[in-house]
Formats: structure tokens, sequence, C-alpha cells
């Protein structure tokens, strides 16, 4: 009973990733992709704008290493998986510790800034001495649910259309909800309407994208030591007036603070 003991309190690692600013807020799953439940999801003024946002190499997910807020508004996340097509590698036969996927890997950097809308870096680079092809794909949808609804039943019903096609600037899908329903307020009748939508512009790619099945797709050659980037701008729409999001692409590392923090 004299030895001296140490007790230490554990904490589970949080299910829930938030990156805000303002009346917008992302909040994903800890692997840094929103799966289309809970209080997960893209929200502006209280509206879930995106309820689902994964990246997927030929249809499997990659594994999570290291993902971190930066600042509030800002978040980084590294992750990695064995270049498709190539080889797993040889077991370590020294400390039985090391998984061959940590050797001959190819890694995914998502750079995420929020200021209105968000805007996504998306950073490949195949550090295998092998080339590599694969098809990246941005499983994505939206719901525009009210943030109540997002833990209950869904009230209120209207229109969700998904539009793919060239934007202002390059390719984009286009999300667009309308609703309306009649109200009756101490008296007051009439007929309230709601229209939000998201567009998601893809600049600077490396290779040209396609939506096909719910996806956005990229088909991507990488050789050894290869490099691939494109920029994802998450753009909301209130009642057809865009909020945009921070415009500089890979400037991710010189962003200064949000206004007001300066």
């Amino acid at each position: 009973m004299g030895a001296n003991r140490t007790l230490v309190r554990i904490r589970p690692r949080p299910n829930t990733g938030f990156v805000s600013q303002g009346r917008t807020v992302l909040a994903t799953g800890s692997d840094g992709f929103v799966d289309g439940g809970g209080d997960h999801g893209l929200f502006v003024h209280q509206t879930r704008m995106i309820s689902r946002y994964r990246w997927r190499f030929n249809g499997g997910a990659p594994e999570p290493v290291v993902l971190s807020n930066v600042l509030q508004h800002t978040w980084m996340g590294y992750y990695i998986l064995v270049p498709p097509g190539a080889e797993a590698g040889a077991p370590d036969e020294g400390s039985g510790q090391m998984r061959p996927v940590s050797e001959q890997t190819l890694e995914l950097r998502l750079s995420r800034s929020v200021g209105g809308g968000v805007h996504e870096d998306v950073d490949l680079t195949n550090f295998s001495t092998e080339p590599t092809a694969f098809t990246l794909e941005l499983d994505v949808d939206a719901d525009f649910a009210d943030q109540i609804e997002t833990r209950g039943p869904r009230r209120q019903t209207g229109e969700l259309s998904r539009q793919w096609g060239e934007g202002p600037g390059g390719a984009e899908l286009l999300f667009d909800y309308r609703a309306e329903h009649t109200c009756d307020r101490q008296g007051d009748r009439g007929t309230a309407r709601l229209h939000r939508g998201l567009a998601l512009r893809i600049r600077r790619a490396d290779s040209p994208p396609r939506w096909e099945n719910g996806r956005i797709r990229f088909d991507v050659r990488l050789p050894p030591g290869g490099r691939w980037h494109t920029c994802l701008l998450l753009v909301p729409l209130l009642e057809g007036e865009a909020i945009e999001p921070p415009a500089a692409c890979r400037d991710f590392t010189r962003a200064g603070p949000p206004p007001g923090e300066r």
C-alpha cells in the first residue's frame, strides 16, 4: 500500500470534428468525412447543405493518419493507402510494428478553410517506387435538412435537384432545394417559401472530372514521386445569394486569421 500510484484518465477519441467560422460549421466524423448520419454535415445558418462527403479510391476508403484543426476555421488531414495496382510489400521483420502501407504509400492530404463556404485543397503524392493508376471519387450529396431535423423525423418537404455541368470557371455540381408551406400565426396567414442551394465548384484539377452515380470521379495516373492536385469550392446559396468561401488555391499555409481576428 505504500507504493506510489499514478492514475491516468484516458478519454475516447471524439466522434465529431468541427471547423467553423461565423454561421458556417463543418461537422465530420472522426475520419474527417461526412457519412450522412446524426449531426454531421456542412451547416450554414442552421441548414445542412452537405449530408454526405467522402473521398474514395476505386471505391475503397483511405486510412486516416493525422487529422487536426490548425485554427478554428482551418483543418488538415493526412491519409495513406497502398497505391492501387502495387504490391503491399513484405512484412516487417524488425520490430513487427510497421505496416507495409506506411512504407510504400500513396498519400492524400486535405486542407480545408471555412469562411462563408468551404475551400478544400486535395493533394496526392505517390511515395512508392512504382507507377499507379486509379479512380479518385468524391461521394457527395445534400439534403437541406433543418438542424433540428437531423436529430429526428423530417418535417419539411420540398424538391431537390442535382445538376452537373459547366459553371463560372469550370465544372460544377449544383444542388437546388425549394420548399413551401402555409402558415397561420396569430391570424396572419400566408405561404412561406424556402430556397437553398449549394454549388460545388472544381478548380485546377490535374485530370478532368465527371459525374457518375452520385460521385464526382477523376482518373489519376501517377509515376513514382508524382503529384496530383485539385481545389474544391463549396458555395452555399441562400435565396439565390452566394456566400463565397476563401478563394485562394494552394494558399492554406499562408492564410491569415479570419476577419475580426487580425
